[in-house]
């Protein structure tokens, strides 16, 4: 597998060279995209609005727009004389508790191993930070842009998740419907946190799976065998509210 970067992390004077691997595996159905007249591949052409030519890969440059129809153009050149430390190193700048970074800032995750010779300090690193329940906060530039980052021991190794800077959250408030207040009776509150209790159990993400992927290949599977695909039946709702609760928590119980 190849390593997704290479580079060093520095705490301190101490510096140790890792290597980082994706963490995280995508198993979605892919699809092609077809015309549905005769068949063909629908495809993706670069196409310049000025001159109408389809334009390869090494035609293409990227450009910051000033104004309308004025861009200043840089080019690989031009990004590669940035100054940034964190292209090749991730310096770590504080240590801190994992309770006070919230979940809405986790972005993606990867695994960091020791590159040759920086076994002993990586070792030191992670069981430094697993002992003392502690998160590290960097920066790493990859992909064109400097990440934020945070690193935990983890399972034997060190988990680097990528986090979102603090102006790239959206302000919860703006979104319609947030933070809406009813009044709800303290029989239906009482129910609701009853079954809430009897639903809560140790956490196994083993046992979930992707239903829907299932649902699909079965569902290309039967077209292909030209058989008939069957329709769920929809779930039953319950008159109200509060016959909703009772039932669910019986359903629970049961």
């Amino acid at each position: 597998m190849r390593a997704s970067w290479k580079g060093s992390i520095s705490f301190g004077l101490v510096s140790i060279p890792v290597k980082m691997y994706p963490a995280t595996v995508t198993k979605e159905v892919k699809f092609t995209l077809l015309h549905s007249a005769d068949g063909g591949r629908i495809r993706y052409r670069k196409v310049c609005e000025k001159c109408g030519k389809e334009v390869s890969n090494d035609e293409i440059v990227k450009g910051y727009q000033i104004s309308k129809n004025e861009y200043v153009i840089l080019t690989d050149e031009d990004f590669e004389k940035i100054p940034l430390k964190s292209v090749k190193n991730l310096e770590i700048k504080q240590f801190f508790d994992p309770s006070e970074l919230n979940l809405i800032y986790y972005s993606g995750f990867y695994y960091l191993v020791p590159d040759r010779g920086g076994e002993k300090a990586y070792y030191l690193l992670r069981e430094a930070m697993r002992e003392t329940s502690s998160m590290a906060l960097g920066k790493v530039g990859m992909r064109g842009r400097e990440n934020l980052i945070a690193l935990r021991a983890f399972d034997g190794g060190i988990l680097l998740a990528k986090l979102h800077y603090i102006d790239e959250i959206r302000n919860p408030e703006e979104i319609p419907g947030w933070g809406v207040s009813v009044d709800v009776s303290e029989e239906e509150l009482e129910l609701a946190k009853k079954l809430v209790i009897a639903m809560k159990k140790p956490l196994r993400l083993e046992e979930f799976r992707d239903e829907y992927k299932e649902a699909l290949i079965k569902l290309i599977d039967a077209k292909l065998a030209g058989k008939e695909v069957r329709i769920s039946e929809e779930v039953e709702a319950a008159e109200s509210l509060m016959d909703a609760l009772k039932a669910s928590l019986e359903s629970v119980k049961s």
